[in-house]
């Protein structure tokens, strides 16, 4: 009974780990492929994602050494601004309504975080 169990887990396992590597999704159920509009707005996402971690990484940083931060900073926030132009002109091709839903959440993330700035 054991070793039914050891298996089970091992294959649960292991059909998370497939889903991750293909998708990037941690689901048991395998799902469609994303179409070239969804990739290219989630890959948007993920750069913002990253811009901010590392605006508030040298946000941080200045708060608890007294280092001067801001060319990390300001290479966090023309990053930002990078990403709002292409998502502008993404945005204006974009035909598939799960991917317009994504990049109006998008917009809406930059948006906010400008106006914290």
């Amino acid at each position: 009974m054991k070793k039914l169990a050891v298996v089970i887990v091992v294959a649960i396992v292991g059909l998370l780990a497939f889903n991750y590597a293909k998708t990037g999704e941690l689901t048991l159920t395998p799902s469609f492929a994303k179409s070239e509009e969804e990739t290219a707005v989630r890959d948007l996402q993920q750069e913002f994602s990253a811009a901010q971690k590392q605006f508030v990484q040298a946000y941080r940083t200045a708060g608890l050494s007294g280092m001067d931060t801001t060319a990390e900073a300001d290479a966090a926030i023309q990053g930002v601004k990078r990403i709002k132009r292409e998502l502008t002109k993404l945005r204006k091709t974009l035909s598939e309504e799960k991917a317009k839903r994504i990049a109006s959440e998008l917009a809406t993330s930059v948006r906010t975080f400008e106006k914290n700035l």
